[in-house]
């Protein structure tokens, strides 16, 4: 799925505020863009990784978020999981002019994507 993944990807991004994006693949595989200096793609991956970790820890209680986001100095993380076991992190500027809607339905869309 790499191929397509990367299609769709390159197809919809960069858009405005958006510093980077890595996803996991339901093999693990892994895969990441930055579109600047300081966000390296090994970064981005382990961020990923760990938050993904993190985030089905919640399946152990009941909880299967469809989006997740956090909210740090200067960056905020949008996290969409999808139900092959595939994941995509998309990293945005932490900036409050920002409108989050085109993230969404970014998300929207990689969550429709078939496996």
């Amino acid at each position: 799925m790499s191929g397509p993944l990367n299609d769709f990807l390159a197809s919809r991004l960069p858009l405005p505020g958006v510093l980077g994006w890595s996803a996991r693949l339901a093999d693990r595989a892994l895969l990441s863009h930055a579109y600047n200096d300081w966000l390296s793609s090994g970064r981005l991956e382990q961020t990923l990784t760990r938050l993904a970790l993190a985030t089905e820890s919640l399946d152990q209680h009941g909880l299967q978020p469809r989006r997740l986001s956090w909210t740090f100095e200067h960056v905020r993380i949008f996290l969409a999981p999808r139900s092959d076991g595939a994941w995509l992190a998309v990293f945005v500027e932490n900036n409050p002019t920002l409108d989050s809607g085109s993230i969404e339905h970014l998300l929207e869309a990689f969550a429709a994507l078939e496996a």
